[in-house]
Parts: C-alpha cells; structure tokens; sequence
C-alpha cells in the first residue's frame, strides 16, 4: 500500500522550501554588501582623520598665539624683574587653563622665571629643543615626555625677540597684556616697571632673547583633538617612534602599534596620505588611513583604523544564522499549526465517507472549517442527509412490499413497529434527559484524569461533588423514563384520566395547563388510548422545553365519528416552512404514533404566535374547519415584540420544537425563537 504524506508533512515541506530562497538572498546581499561596506568605512576614516587634523593644528596654533603674546611682552622681552615675570606667567596659565605650566629661559639657558611647574624635571628632555628655537626663532614642539607612569606631557616654545627702537618709558606703568581664557583676546593689568633699568634699544631688533616654553598635558591633548568614535575605532597621532595622543588602548602595546604602522607612519611624516592593512594585537585585520599633520614645527601622522568589513560581517553571520535558526523553527512552527488546522476537519469528513462507504449513514456530518473547506464539507452534509433519506424510504418502500406481498404477517408487523416506536420514545426520553447529564459527569470526569493527580483538594472535591450530582440527576430521570413506560391510570380509568393525572404534573412545574373535553369518546383499543396518551405527554414535554409559553391547552372532543384531540400553546412559535428538521427524534415519535393508530398528525404555528398539535383519527375531511379557525384565531396575548399572538394557519406537518440533544439542535432551537 503507498503511503501518503499527509498535509501537515507537506506545510512543513513547503516552509522549507521557502526558507530556502530567503537564505540565498541574505547570503547574497551580505556577500556584495562587504566591498560596499570596505569603502565606506575608508571614508569615514578619511572624514575623522581630517576632523584630527584640524583640530590639533588649530588647538597647537591657538596656544601658541597665546604664547607669542606673552612672549611679546615688555616685561618678558627684558628680563629685569623676576617676580613680576613670574606673575604675568601665573596671571597668563589662569586665562589659559591648558597651560600645565609656563615658564621663560633665556639666551644663557638659564630658567628666569616658572609657573605651575618645576622646570628642573624638564630640562633634560627639552635642552635641544629650546637651543633650537633660539638659534632659528621657531616655534619647537616636544616628543611625548613621560615623568611617571600616569603623567605624559608635550612642552611648546616660542622665542622672545627684541621690540623696535622706538618703544619709551615716557611712562613709570607699562600695559601688560595676557591672554583671556579660550581666545586669543588680551586683558590688560597695569604693571609697575622700573625706570632706572629700561634701557630701550640696548641691542638690535629681532634678537632672540629666550624661550617662553609652555606645558600641555597628554590628558588635555586627547580631550581636546581626538573626537568620540565608535567604540572599534582607533585613532592616533604618532611621530617617529611616539605615540603622542591616542584613543582606546593603544598605548598599552604602544611597541606593538608602532611597529606595524611603521611604514605609513615615515609616509604620512613625508607629506603623503594613504590606506594601509593592518592586524591588531588580538589578530583582528584592520583597514587604515595615514595622513601627515598640517603643522610645521609638529613632524607627526595622524592613524585611523578600524576592523574590516568582513570582521563585522563574520559576526554579523554568526548573528544571522541565529536569527535565521529561530525563524525557521517559528515557520516550521506555524506551519504545523496551520497543517494541523486546515487537516483535521478534512480529517473529519475522510472519516464521514469512509462510515458511509460501509454503509453507516447514522452519522451526522456538521459543516465545518472554512473557504473550499466549508464548501466541502456543507455538500457532504446534505449528500448524507439525502442518503440517509434515501435509505430511510427504501426501508419504507420495503415495509410497504412486505405489507402488500404478506398480509398474514400484519400483526407481526404492527407489533414490531409499536415496539420500535417505543424504542424511540425510550431513546428520545433518554437522549434529551439523561444522556446529556452522564456526557457531562464523564467530561468532568476526564478532565480530573488529565490533571494527573494535580488538582487542588478543594477543587477536587468541588468536582467529584458536580460528578455525584449528575449522576443522581441521571438516575432520577432513569427512574422517571421507567415510571412512564407504562401509566397505571392508562388502562384502569382510560384515557382522560390519565392525561388529566398528566396535566395535573405538568402544573406543578409552573405552567398554566388544564384539559377540556367535548362530548364523550367512543370506546377506544388499548392501542388507541396508548398512541394518544404518549402524543399528548410528547406535546406538552415539548412545550415546556422549548415554547416559552406560560399557558397550555389540552383539548380532546368527539364528533360525527371523528375524534380530535389539539394541543396548543402561548408560546414562541416557529415558521414551519424553515425552521423544522423532518428527522427529530420528537417529530418522529409523535408522527409515527399517530400514524399506528390510523390518525393524521398536523402542526399549526408562526412566529410569535404559540403552536398548535392537531390529530384526528378516521377520516377528518378539511382539517381548518371554521369552527378550528375560530378556536385557534382568538386573541391571545401579546408577545414582547408587541405583535398579536396568533397562530399560523399552515397546514404542514412539520415540528420544530423536539430536537436532539446536540449542541447544533440547541444552537437552532435559540435561533429560531430569537424573533
């Protein structure tokens, strides 16, 4: 025998199926996005190289400015009074905070007058450097000097020239000029100047006198030019064998750094700007730009690198194939669901087909699911209704044979079908009371089993409790079936004392019932008087299960030969033409009856406008006699919607109010009665 994949095998086939593609495409686009991604991170770098650039010439520049300003002062260009030099640096380094320290040398190397510093630490790196500037009268710039562990600093000097000849001291007060604090603006503090010693013109203009030399630290430099960057990006500005300012960790393996940019570093201090691979420390590949720094004392190259695309990107697969991962078992997920779903009514209705293949058209098919799915099962539902249609005629187009091909069996025959229609009753009676109750103690019951011993005590004893109570119930309406198999009062006092004993009960429930009777009835066979009395009980139990009614009539008269007996309510009514399935059990039951005992069985009603049973036995000519009409017209009372109450005068068999008990006939016996 092949086997079949089922539906739900094949939305799982078909989810994969569809991740394929989705895979190749990401693949694809991260594939062709790494070139992309390379270019655009080499401008970036240019772009942040050139932020670097520009921001230390401009802070160097700026404090050099601010250098020549004080180095132009007249009390700095002569050199006579220690103290007061020592002021206007103090005074300058408050104006200029990045100054660490400020402090003046001069021609002789001899420190005249200091600031926020000891000069005597920094001597022996910066010797050469300040000799330099006197003899060119350039500005100088430090290597990188470290005194501790934590403390680095670069030094900047400017030389001190002689001012022009024609500068006097008409004046005892000069105008000293600082520097203010973040611009290269000057505030003037008038300082006292000996007279006895101003000796203007002493030697030529544009002398190197000295050295004003100032203290930046390394800390400062950083803060100031290095701007914020990702956190994967480094940045560096680097002379020959320093790295002077830097971000991130690089001078933790300065050595390190400095000898794998070695190359682009000597390049960028030639003049030349270019892109370089690198590998970091970790052993990261890294993609870098060199370019010199636009400063002429400064012999330095400014270093931006950061990883390669395909670093990020390497990442960035492992990311996706997790993302891609947990989207696939949510597809594959769905994909069950949604199989499962779309397979189970479809399993259903395989299951209908194969019972009716086998010839079981017992089996109700309830339309179900959705779209083709609804459509599908809707067209087997009716196909089983007519079938069963179909069969339940043959069986009776087969009775019939029997009865005209056998008559000597007849009695045999009439015999079986009051018990069969006993059997139904039974059913019925057993259907619509008890079974619900035992179907509801055994879901209870099963719910507790599938907690597996979890349930709270309280709770379960709450459950068992439900469970006795229906099961009680069931017995009572057991005890109440097998009471009314057989009503004692049926053949010991006849009918109508039976259905008066039975009207008496149903006014105990609350209904207003009573019973009338025209005229004697004929004697009539144990058959007869049986048919009736269950017709009647049938009636009344309908009415108070579905009518709604709080009046009912039971009406028995004798006439001409023509017995009739009507029951007839208050109730909601129906519409005969759309509201009755012809195969309830409760129709069947009073249908069949009647027609055992040679009677017809009509139903009259409308909606809002109560109901009415009618069977007459022998031949009862037209049913809607005048004086019926008048009977069953009269006013009645008026329903909540305000319409009359009156009933319809449609001549159909047809009963809509004894359903079997299933969630589907309780659904349409709501739904009937909503108007």
């Amino acid at each position: 025998m092949t086997r079949h994949w089922s539906l739900r095998t094949r939305f799982v086939l078909f989810a994969l199926a569809c991740m394929i593609p989705l895979i190749i495409v990401v693949v694809f686009f991260l594939d062709r996005s790494i070139e992309r991604n390379n270019q655009e991170l080499i401008n970036s770098e240019t772009t942040l190289s050139t932020l670097v650039n520009q921001s230390l010439t401009n802070y160097l520049n700026g404090n050099y400015r601010s250098m020549e300003v004080v180095a132009n002062h007249p009390m700095i260009v002569h050199q006579e009074d220690q103290d007061v030099i020592n002021a206007i640096l103090g005074e300058a380094r408050t104006f200029r905070p990045e100054f660490s320290g400020l402090f003046l040398v001069n021609n002789d190397d001899v420190v005249v007058g200091q600031s926020g510093i000891d000069t005597s630490l920094l001597m022996p790196f910066i010797e050469s450097q300040i000799d330099s500037t006197i003899a060119t009268g350039q500005r100088g710039i430090s290597q990188r000097i470290d005194l501790d562990d934590d403390t680095s600093m670069i030094v900047l000097t400017v030389p001190i020239t002689t001012v022009t000849q024609t500068e006097t001291n008409a004046s005892s007060a000069v105008s000293t000029q600082t520097p203010a604090a973040g611009d290269d603006t000057l505030s003037t503090v008038k300082t006292p100047v000996p007279t006895a010693t101003f000796t203007p013109g002493s030697k030529p203009p544009g002398t190197n006198l000295g050295v004003i030399g100032a203290v930046i630290q390394i800390d400062n430099l950083n803060q100031a030019v290095i701007p914020v960057a990702r956190a994967r990006t480094e940045i560096a500005v680097v002379s020959e064998n320093q790295v002077i300012a830097s971000s991130g960790d690089i001078r933790r393996d300065e050595t390190g750094f400095l000898r794998r940019i070695q190359e682009a570093s000597g390049r960028g201090r030639d003049g030349e700007t270019g892109t370089f691979a690198t590998t970091d420390a970790s052993g990261v590949k890294r993609v870098a730009i060199f370019a010199p720094v636009q400063l002429e004392p400064a012999d330095w190259t400014v270093i931006v690198t950061n990883p390669t695309s395909r670093t990020y990107i390497n990442s960035l697969w492992i990311q996706g194939a997790i993302v891609l991962t947990l989207a696939g078992l949510v597809i594959l997920g769905l994909a069950v669901v949604l199989g499962e779903i779309t397979a189970r009514p479809l399993r259903r209705l395989a299951q209908s087909a194969e019972a009716m293949q086998k010839g079981d058209f017992s089996a109700s098919i309830a339309p179900t699911g959705s779209g083709e799915i609804l459509t599908l099962s809707t067209a087997m539902s009716e196909l089983s209704s007519q079938l069963n249609t179909h069969m339940t005629g043959l069986q009776e187009s087969q009775r019939e044979r029997q009865l005209q091909t056998d008559q000597m069996r007849d009695l045999l025959r009439r015999t079986m079908r009051l018990q069969e229609d006993e059997r139904r009753r039974i059913a019925g009676e057993i259907h619509d009371a008890v079974s619900p109750l035992i179907t509801g103690a055994l879901y209870q019951a099963r719910a507790l089993q599938m907690t597996n011993g979890s349930t709270p005590h309280d709770q379960l004893a709450e459950s068992l409790q439900n469970v006795n109570g229906l099961l009680e119930r069931a017995s009572e309406e057991l005890h109440g079936v097998i009471f009314d198999l057989r009503p004692p009062d049926l053949d010991d006092i006849g009918v109508v004392a039976a259905i008066e004993a039975y009207v008496s009960t149903i006014q105990r429930t609350g209904l207003e019932c009573r019973l009338e009777v025209v005229n004697d009835l004929p004697p009539l066979t144990p058959e007869v008087r049986l048919g009736i009395y269950r017709i009647v009980q049938e009636a009344l139990h309908n009415v108070l299960r579905h009518a709604s009614a709080d009046e009912a009539t039971v009406r028995l008269e004798s006439s001409g030969g023509l017995l009739r007996v009507t029951i007839r309510d208050n109730g909601t009514g129906f519409d005969p033409a759309t509201s009755v399935r012809p195969t309830s059990l409760g129709l069947l039951s009073m249908r069949e009856r009647a027609a055992a005992i040679g009677a017809t069985f009509t139903i009259l009603s409308r909606p809002g406008g109560g109901t009415a049973i009618i069977i007459e036995r022998t031949d009862p000519g037209s049913v809607m006699q005048d004086d019926i009409l008048a009977d069953l017209l009269h006013p009645r009372p008026v329903s909540p919607d305000g319409a009359q109450a009156e009933l319809a005068t449609n001549g159909d068999t047809v009963d809509n109010r004894e359903r079997e008990h299933t969630p589907e006939s309780s659904n349409a016996d709501a739904g009937n009665r909503t108007s």
